[in-house]
């Protein structure tokens, strides 16, 4: 569970609450989890209308853009184009040996896409899995 904790006086973070995690992993699975849900602004090409576009309001770019990937019907290149948004993501907020594939435990989901991300986060190899 991602969860605001105040950092300044009126500035917040996100941070990943869950007892069993030690702080490590609880970093990582929060910046993993704060990528991959932050709403990239959608190329004008792919939605026309500049007010259907989203994206963050502090940094359009930031975020994967899967929402907009979603839009379209799921077929092998949504999937892939979805785990190349996140695997670039990943990599463009310092991760690295970043490694996104689909998670076979999702299987048997025709409209639901698992991934399973591994890669290297200040010296820790990490391994998480994420439904999209």
């Amino acid at each position: 569970m991602l969860k605001l904790v105040q950092i300044d006086n009126g500035v917040f973070d996100l941070v990943f609450d869950d007892p069993a995690l030690n702080d490590a992993e609880a970093a990582i699975q929060t910046l993993v989890y704060a990528v991959l849900f932050t709403d990239q602004e959608a190329p004008d090409s792919r939605v026309p209308d500049r007010y259907e576009r989203r994206g963050w309001w502090a940094d359009p770019a930031a975020g994967t853009g899967i929402w907009h990937v979603r839009r379209q019907p799921l077929s092998q290149s949504a999937r892939r184009e979805a785990i190349f948004r996140v695997e670039q993501a990943l990599i463009d907020h310092g991760l690295s040996d970043v490694s996104v594939t689909e998670d076979p435990a999702g299987a048997g989901n025709v409209s639901g896409v698992f991934l399973r991300i591994s890669g290297l986060h200040n010296g820790r190899t990490f391994t998480l899995s994420v439904p999209l």
